[in-house]
């Protein structure tokens, strides 16, 4: 069958905020390239959000949603995670340091086929995250580079995956039952332009 993918990280959220009672909401559409070629890349589409409620604190609120599927079987999954933190602009206002920590939960549900059987599993994401980040921000113009060290421990909350049918996701899904967590460094680079009130983004999150 098919190799499956049970997380993948969203793109960081850098609103670089200058000031209290700024906002932010940015709607994304994503492509995860699991491999150089392009050819296992999973759509998606992400909503960022972010308040300014003091004069240096912020909060945020991202949903992050992927799926594929093929012949083999399919997977889908959602993410969602609040976060609070600090900025504070520098020089001229226009260089800003900010950095926030947040927990995410989210899961996956993946459908297995193979030439006599179809099989499920959903799988968890619990996520702890703190996310510095630099960048120069002028009215129509921005640029970030991020850096989010995350812990993230996965789960399973039901399978039908048998041994005999898939011995390979058997075995993946048998050191998530436990609960296994990994550390990652999700790093980001962040450019973003146009009008005031309305601008494009391009980020690459690795």
């Amino acid at each position: 069958s098919c190799v499956h993918y049970y997380y993948a990280p969203n793109s960081n959220n850098v609103p670089l905020f200058k000031e209290k009672n700024e906002a932010r909401i940015q709607l994304q559409y994503s492509s995860v390239g699991i491999s150089s070629n392009g050819e296992d890349a999973i759509d998606g589409f992400e909503i960022q959000s972010a308040y300014a409620v003091g004069k240096h604190t912020a909060l945020q609120l991202n949903f992050f949603h992927a799926g594929d599927k093929d012949d083999f079987g399919s997977g889908s999954g959602n993410y969602i995670e609040p976060a609070a933190g600090y900025f504070k602009p520098l020089h001229n206002n226009n260089w800003i340091f900010e950095t926030y920590a947040g927990v995410g939960i989210g899961g996956m549900n993946s459908i297995y086929k193979t030439d006599n059987s179809s099989e499920d599993a959903k799988t968890s994401i619990t996520k702890f995250f703190v996310q510095p980040s630099f960048g120069y921000s002028r009215q129509h113009f921005a640029v970030a580079f991020s850096s989010k060290f995350s812990l993230v421990n996965l789960g399973v909350g039901s399978s039908s995956v048998s041994k005999e049918n898939n011995p390979a996701v058997f075995d993946y899904l048998e050191t998530f039952k436990n609960g296994k967590s990994y550390f990652w460094w999700e790093p980001g680079f962040i450019i973003r332009g146009g009008f005031k009130s309305i601008q494009g983004v391009l980020q690459i999150t690795y």
